[in-house]
């Protein structure tokens, strides 16, 4: 294995610079849902991958822009490295009081960096940026490496489907890395061998044609119990859901896949801490709760509207209730007929009134549980981190993101993140700490490294 000790003394000795440009890609707004600033962050993005030694340009889509990269090895015969991360982010919400800094200034406190997308995913990215940086500084390149820096991941990626497809011959590679987030509880590095996905839809329900005094409850039906009713038919106490056929396509958990959830293990006081519970739902433990964690699919209830829910009394008869959802779906159940499924659970049991929207969806991907290049993730995580990292054959996350990609390119795939535990992701007080960002630029070259020594993935 080769000697990457000038490498890493370079990261040291130029913490500094490489904080500094990291800090102003995150003062660059870049949110997708509003397209606030996306343009002008792909833009930056770019310069810094060049200043980098990184061929880099913006290719636009029917959305946000991506921004593609590549910096190649001058060694013969190497293989090529795929990588994804996202440059766009949440929405700052600066008026949150909970904000210690404002959400793109990138504010330092001693090790701590505060701004949106200080982890998701900007640290990330420039932990690959400036990983390339450090390594054309002190000998150059392992492999080649290709980038795909997403402007639409916090936004369910719709342009990205249609970029793969069209630039197949430009993302041929070995295999695929993933940089996003960051550790898991108890403060431990991951590698992921898969995603969930994904169905969001919103349930709308009517009463009466308008909100009522609610002594008209005795003849007009309530828009909101409707809904209640509705909800309680499809999912029961014991968190099983109801829908006809919803397991019917659920891919068994396999015997390496069960060996690979007892290896990583669950510490369960870890994750209740990280939860803030003190208990898992159906009282689960151990690796039993890891497993129902990342094999379970699920219906899930994100927000419910109807009438008045303010201070004081208001006896209203409410006309009109929403209920917007969301299934986390795995291996082999397709978002579309989950869908279909709904619509038809909804209309056998009596509530073909109500009305069923679809807001997106993600099909679940995953990567073999034996894949070799996870295992050298896993291995360069161990060494460089000086931990050793969960080694999961599957994620709890959605997203059109690496192991999706990868999926569609017929081409073995491994997720990690770099952020330090409970970093605030989507949330006021998102962060980054220096030496968690420091050593993910490590960590990516050591990755490489073992990549280019090992000639391949086989």
């Amino acid at each position: 294995m080769s000697d990457l000790s000038a490498t890493y003394q370079y990261v040291d000795d130029n913490s500094e610079e490489l904080i500094a440009e990291y800090q102003r890609l995150v003062r660059q707004p870049s949110v997708s849902s509003s397209g606030e600033g996306v343009a002008e962050c792909a833009e930056l993005l770019v310069e810094l991958m060049q200043a980098a030694g990184i061929d880099a340009r913006v290719v636009p889509t029917e959305g946000q822009p991506i921004v593609f990269g590549e910096a190649r090895s001058a060694k013969p015969d190497a293989p090529t490295l795929l990588h994804y991360s996202h440059y766009d982010v949440q929405p700052g919400d600066a008026d949150d009081p909970l904000w210690d800094a404002l959400p793109f200034e990138a504010k330092r406190f001693g090790d701590r960096i505060v701004g949106r997308g200080t982890t998701d995913a900007k640290g990330n990215v420039m932990a690959f940026v400036q990983a390339v940086k450090a390594l054309n500084a002190t000998g150059g390149l392992p492999i080649n490496l290709k980038f795909i820096f997403d402007g639409e991941e916090e936004s369910g990626s719709p342009s990205l489907p249609g970029f793969v497809e069209a630039h197949r011959e430009m993302l041929a590679a070995d295999a695929m890395l993933g940089f996003d987030g960051g550790y898991r509880a108890g403060d431990k590095p991951h590698v992921s061998l898969g995603n969930s996905g994904l169905l969001t839809c919103q349930l709308r329900a009517m009463g009466g044609s308008k909100d009522l005094h609610s002594a008209r409850a005795r003849l007009v039906p309530n828009a909101a119990w409707k809904m209640v009713w509705a909800l309680n038919s499809m999912k029961g106490p014991d968190g099983e859901v109801n829908i006809a056929g919803f397991y019917d396509d659920v891919r068994p958990v396999s015997e390496r896949e069960r060996e690979l959830l007892n290896e990583a293990g669950f510490f369960d006081p870890d994750w209740h801490d990280d939860l803030g519970v003190d208990r898992f739902l159906n009282d689960v433990t151990g690796v039993d709760a890891l497993e129902q964690l990342l094999f379970t699919p699920t219906c899930n209830i994100n927000g419910f509207a109807s009438g008045f829910v303010g201070d004081g009394a208001k006896t209203l008869l409410p006309s009109t209730a929403t209920v917007n959802l969301d299934f986390r779906l795995v291996m082999d159940q397709d978002p579309a007929d989950i869908l279909e499924k709904l619509r038809k659970h909804l209309d056998d049991s009596g509530f073909e009134d109500i009305e069923l929207i679809e807001r997106g969806f993600i099909e679940p991907s995953r990567t073999d549980a034996d894949a070799p290049f996870a295992r050298v993730v896993a291995e360069a995580a161990r060494e460089v981190l000086e931990r050793d990292p969960l080694l999961w054959p599957t994620g709890d996350a959605s997203g059109r993101t690496t192991h999706w990609i990868a999926t569609r390119l017929g081409i073995q795939s491994a997720g990690t993140g770099i952020g330090p535990p409970d970093w605030r992701g989507h949330a006021a007080n998102e962060f980054m700490l220096v030496p968690y960002f420091l050593s993910g630029i490590k960590f990516a070259t050591r990755i490489w490294d073992m990549a280019g020594e090992r000639g391949g993935f086989e």
